[in-house]
């Protein structure tokens, strides 16, 4: 069983890690996530659940802007689209905290079911396996992000504080993205 860690302010995403400024939810309306990580030997599997105050359209924009990713995920340093079809995306940054830093690259295949599901492969790079899965449900006036990984880097990651380097880093990611799709949902309304 995955042991759980619930956080009240989004935090963690995709393959790469630090804390980027997102737009502050009124209270009452902040964004839930929960976070599960099991570490297997040198795999972890993560799963995540974050309900978001927008639309599912703004979700989508925000998690299919790969090239925009350095301005708003922590840690990314470089994301670019390398094909169409199929979708490939690169992507480089460094994960990790403290002491404890490591360069991180993938070259990932990436299946979008357009506005449920974005599915990431890790194809070329330095994790020997990684599978990502996130999925979109409109639930009112809000968005539920589910959020499924399972990674194999190919480096090594310390046993004792791994679990929490690669919890912490999850945590992160997704308060960023969330605060991206919070922000754009808060210039669409506020254009209107």
């Amino acid at each position: 069983m995955l042991a759980r860690s619930g956080v009240a302010a989004w935090g963690a995403f995709g393959v790469l890690s630090c804390l980027a400024p997102g737009m502050p939810a009124a209270a009452g309306n902040a964004p839930t996530t929960t976070v599960a990580i099991e570490r297997n030997g040198e795999v972890f599997e993560i799963e995540a659940t974050s309900r978001v105050r927008a639309g599912v359209d703004v979700a989508w924009a925000v998690l299919t802007d790969y090239e925009g990713y350095v301005n708003f995920v922590p840690g990314m340093t470089h994301s670019l689209r390398l094909g169409e079809r199929p979708l490939l995306i690169e992507q480089r940054g460094e994960f990790g905290v403290l002491f404890f830093r490591k360069q991180v690259y993938a070259t990932l295949e990436v299946e979008q079911d357009e506005p449920a599901e974005i599915r990431f492969r890790a194809l070329a790079g330095n994790m020997r396996r990684l599978d990502t899965r996130i999925r979109l449900r409109v639930d009112g006036d809000h968005v539920v992000l589910a959020y499924q990984s399972v990674i194999e880097p190919d480096f090594w990651v310390p046993p004792v504080i791994g679990t929490p380097i690669v919890r912490a880093a999850i945590h992160r990611k997704l308060d960023a993205v969330a605060g991206e799709i919070e922000r754009r949902a808060g210039d669409m309304n506020a254009g209107q």
